[in-house]
C-alpha cells in the first residue's frame, strides 16, 4: 500500500485542524481517514482535529491508499510542461491514446508517465480525446487527485482549447446547447433536446483566408463537446473524422492549450499554457 506525505503551510488562523482540512476541500472520507490513522501532524507533532492551528504552523498530511492502477511502464519521451510535488502536466501528442483500457495494453500517455514517474504512482485526472493533443495533467498521490477531480467537477478547473476552422465563423459567441448520444453511430455524440446541459464560448483570434483560428473555453466537459458544438453551427474542426471533413487536415486541429486550477491544499491559482504547433 503506497504511503504519501503532503506538507503546506497555515495560512490563517483556524479553530481547529479540522476546520483547516475543511478550507483546503478535503473530501470527509480522507479527513475520516487522517483522524483515525492520526494522519495529521502540525510542526511534527501529532495534532487532535479539534485543536486549534494558527498561520506560519506547517500541517503535514500522511496517507496511505490502495494499490493505483497498474500501468505497464513503457519508456517515452515526454513534453513536460509543468511538475511539482504534487502534480506532473505534459502535452499530450494528438493520435495518442489517454490511458489504458485493457491492463496489458501500451502506447497510451499513462503508460509513458508511469515509467516517468517510477516507481511513484500515477493518478489520471481530466482525459483529452484521443485526436486531440495539449495539456493533460496527472496527480502524484491520490488525495491530490480527488481534490483535482473535484475541481473538475465543480467546473473550477479552467480548460481552454484552440482549433483550427474553415468559413465566414462569426468572431465571438457562446453555444448553449444539449449533447447527447447520437442513436446512429455509438462512437458519436450529437446536439439533441434531451441531452445534458452543454455550454462552449468562442472568439477567432486570426484569420486567414478561409481559415479561422478560434480560442475556446468549456463552461461545461461533455464527450466530444467543442467537436459537436462547432459542427452543429456549420464550422466543424478542421481534419475531425466524426463531426467533419478528416481530409482537410493532416490531423485535427484542436490543442489544449491553457489550463488554470487551484493548487490544493493552498488558495494559489496555478496556471500552465503550450501553445498548438498548427
Amino acid at each position: 500500500m503506497p504511503e504519501f506525505s503532503l506538507t503546506a503551510p497555515v495560512l490563517h488562523d483556524y479553530p481547529s485542524v479540522t476546520d483547516q482540512l475543511t478550507a483546503w476541500h478535503v473530501p470527509k472520507s480522507w479527513r475520516f481517514w487522517l483522524r483515525q490513522h492520526q494522519g495529521v501532524t502540525v510542526n511534527g507533532d501529532y495534532r487532535y482535529g479539534n485543536l486549534p492551528v494558527h498561520a506560519g504552523e506547517t500541517i503535514q498530511l500522511n496517507i496511505a491508499a490502495a494499490d493505483p492502477t497498474d500501468y505497464v511502464h513503457q519508456v517515452h519521451p515526454l513534453n513536460v510542461i509543468y511538475e511539482d510535488n504534487q502534480v506532473l502536466i505534459v502535452n499530450k501528442p494528438a493520435g495518442i491514446k489517454p490511458h489504458p483500457n485493457q491492463p496489458s495494453e501500451v502506447d497510451t500517455l499513462m503508460n509513458w508517465v508511469a515509467a516517468y514517474l517510477a516507481p511513484n504512482p500515477a493518478y489520471i485526472t481530466h482525459r483529452l480525446d484521443m485526436l486531440t493533443s495539449g495539456l493533460t495533467l496527472i496527480a502524484k498521490d491520490p488525495l491530490t487527485q480527488s481534490l483535482i477531480n473535484q475541481q473538475l467537477a465543480k467546473k473550477t478547473v479552467a480548460r481552454e482549447y484552440v482549433a483550427l476552422v474553415s468559413g465566414d465563423i462569426p468572431d465571438a459567441g457562446v453555444i448553449d446547447a444539449p449533447i447527447g448520444h447520437d442513436p446512429n453511430d455509438k462512437r458519436k455524440r450529437m446536439v439533441r433536446e434531451d441531452g445534458d446541459h452543454a455550454v462552449t464560448h468562442y472568439r477567432v483570434i486570426a484569420r486567414d483566408g478561409q481559415i479561422a483560428r478560434v480560442w475556446l473555453t468549456l463552461e461545461t466537459g461533455r464527450t466530444h463537446q467543442l467537436r459537436v458544438h462547432l459542427a452543429s453551427i456549420g464550422f466543424p474542426i478542421l481534419g475531425d473524422p466524426l463531426y467533419g471533413d478528416e481530409s482537410a487536415a493532416s490531423r485535427l486541429m484542436l490543442h489544449g492549450a491553457k489550463l488554470s486550477w487551484q493548487k490544493p491544499l493552498s488558495d494559489l491559482v496555478q496556471t500552465v499554457e503550450c501553445p498548438a504547433v498548427f
